[in-house]
């Protein structure tokens, strides 16, 4: 009996312990034109191993998505939002561009580097990411400037809403590769 006990108190603590990370793996849908973020750990929780950077999240996304071109780091004197290395700000920021988006389609004179093809946003934790995606989806809605949202650890992927949403399921697809 001593066995059995051990191995349901074994089981109910890994049971406990999944639980948040479980909790972490609902998709984030808040937004209008916000696809589903891939899988994601406790909202507290640093990104995977290697991707600490938007620029190391860049390179490895652009392995899988031919159309991607990294386009701009930036630097806290660059960053045009004012964000980077500030309290609550992301750590590391870089733009990209992506080859299926014609410039016919980006209007007026001061697009922004999401609608040329997105922004990559490293922060210190998840949660800081789903809050700045929540915070987008908030002052975006109902307007035609909405955007796709996808998850890489702390890094959140905001997608051009110009491209179909078949071609924006190639980053999401790219960002559940490191699941």
């Amino acid at each position: 009996m001593r066995i059995r006990t051990a191995s349901v108190t074994a089981v109910c603590l890994v049971l406990l312990a999944a639980g948040p990370l479980l909790a972490g793996c609902a998709a984030d849908t808040a937004a209008a034109g916000t696809q589903p973020a891939g899988t994601q750990s406790a909202a507290d929780h640093k990104a995977p191993v290697g991707l600490g950077s938007a620029e190391q999240v860049a390179a490895y996304l652009e392995q899988g998505i031919s159309a991607m071109a990294t386009s701009v780091v930036y630097t806290s004197a660059t960053d045009p939002d004012h964000l980077l290395g500030k309290a609550g700000g992301y750590q590391s920021k870089a733009a990209f561009t992506d080859s299926r988006i014609q410039p016919g389609e980006v209007t007026g004179t001061g697009a922004s580097p999401v609608d040329l093809g997105g922004v990559i946003e490293t922060y210190a934790t998840v949660g800081q990411a789903r809050a700045r995606a929540q915070h987008l989806a908030a002052t975006l809605q109902g307007l035609a400037a909405s955007e796709y949202h996808y998850y890489v650890g702390a890094s959140l992927i905001r997608v051009s809403r110009i491209l179909t949403p078949s071609q924006a399921a190639d980053y999401q697809q790219a960002a559940e590769s490191l699941g």
